[in-house]
């Protein structure tokens, strides 16, 4: 009788064990394979980045911009000198402020000295 229930013991435990471990290794699969799934999102992700950096660049480059340009009929040329304006530019005059005086030290400033100075000493004892 005492060795039956022992090994009904033993088989539950057993099983329990074994559930345990199942688990566990799904679970190590479910993470592997959303690790995996996130790499290859970043790996999209990256490869769309720089496509469009480069579409960017490309947008930016002068030729396109020349192209562009030409396309809108656009005349830019550099400016004639009767066509500048030149503006002066007023000088502020600083007016000069006066210095506010500080008020006197606060008289417990003086004790707060003597007190770091106490601090400071120390004893001569050989």
């Amino acid at each position: 009788m005492i060795s039956s229930k022992r090994t009904f013991s033993f088989l539950i435990l057993g099983t329990l064990l074994l559930l345990v471990y199942v688990h566990e290794q799904i679970a190590i699969f479910q993470v592997s394979y959303s690790i995996e799934k996130k790499e290859r999102t970043v790996a999209r992700l990256s490869e769309e980045y720089k496509n469009a950096k480069f579409r960017v660049a490309h947008l930016r480059s002068p030729d396109v911009l020349n192209k562009r340009m030409k396309a809108a009929s656009l005349d830019l040329t550099t400016p004639k000198d009767r066509k500048v304006i030149k503006i002066v530019k007023p000088q502020i005059i600083q007016e000069q402020t006066t210095k506010t005086a500080l008020p006197a030290p606060f008289q417990f400033q003086s004790w707060l000295h003597f007190i770091k100075e106490a601090q400071a000493k120390t004893s001569s004892k050989g």
